[in-house]
């Protein structure tokens, strides 16, 4: 399908997740193909958009590389069906992709987001940052003050990320006490400054404890950041970013340790060495 990468937001609620679904689906369809006009059956593929207008389909068609899509007006009036079975799939699709406790994506729905703005950020060689969050001794919050209160510390962090954290910025909960934020075009630098003031609301946060007094939890933090051209995995970029969260706790935890950037690492170089070199360099002779 013909096109260019959504760069910007739409001025319409839900802008940029319904333009990451058409690039999806582009990239869907270009691989395998879209039937001709003498194909024997066609497949129309209905999403409803609210709070998007037709005349604003027009610009956001032409700006994206969408004037192959068709966009056909619905009123809720006369179409109280096809609303209510959006709210349905909406319901549903919020439930399978986000943690009950906190709110936040769970980790199935957080490495599709993070594949995606690594593919993104590969094509147009824009910087794409990953902090993982640890929350410290919080095994020693459960034995003292109780699971309740443990749940009130995990929903406090997810909080102060909601609340720290950009429109476009995605957090998580991967499991237990560890949490994740994918931060895309912001460099190692601004995500740093992002993580220090994430950790900064955290230490100063009161967390009100069910039966206990209210106590205040620090966490950890590990940032990972690539950028240009260059392909990386997510698996490798969880790899750096949880390698450094491991050297945010041994230096003392409530910091944020940055790996090297992924990108500018040094390649290695194959020796060059003559063999005579090799054999003075190794036996001195």
């Amino acid at each position: 399908m013909p096109g260019k990468p959504a760069t910007d937001t739409p001025a319409f609620p839900h802008g940029r997740e319904l333009l990451a679904e058409l690039e999806a689906l582009r990239g869907l369809l270009g691989r395998h193909g879209c039937p001709g006009e003498d194909a024997p059956d066609v497949l129309g593929l209905l999403r409803l958009c609210p709070g998007l207008r037709l005349d604003q389909w027009p610009e956001l068609a032409a700006r994206h590389g969408l004037q192959d899509w068709l966009a056909l007006p619905l009123a809720r009036a006369e179409f109280p069906f096809l609303a209510r079975l959006q709210q349905v799939l909406n319901d549903l699709a919020f439930q399978t992709e986000h943690d009950p406790l906190t709110g936040l994506r769970n980790r199935r729905a957080f490495d599709r987001i993070l594949a995606r703005e690594l593919e993104r950020a590969r094509r147009s060689g824009a910087a794409l940052a990953l902090a993982m969050f640890d929350l410290d001794d919080f095994k020693a919050v459960n034995d003292t003050y109780g699971h309740p209160c443990g749940d009130e510390v995990l929903t406090a962090l997810a909080r102060v990320l909601l609340e720290g954290t950009r429109s476009y910025d995605v957090a998580a909960r991967l499991g237990g006490e560890e949490f994740a934020l994918v931060m895309p075009e912001t460099g190692l630098s601004k995500a740093r400054g992002i993580v220090e003031r994430i950790l900064d609301a955290m230490r100063t946060r009161s967390v009100a404890c069910p039966e206990a007094p209210p106590i205040r939890v620090t966490c950890s933090a590990g940032l990972a950041c690539r950028r240009g051209p260059g392909d990386m995995s997510a698996q490798e970029l969880y790899a750096l970013a949880d390698k450094a969260l491991y050297e945010a706790k041994a230096q003392g935890k409530d910091r944020v340790v940055a790996a090297p950037l992924a990108d500018l690492q040094p390649p290695r170089r194959e020796s060059l060495v003559a063999a005579n070199e090799k054999k003075f360099l190794f036996t001195g002779s």
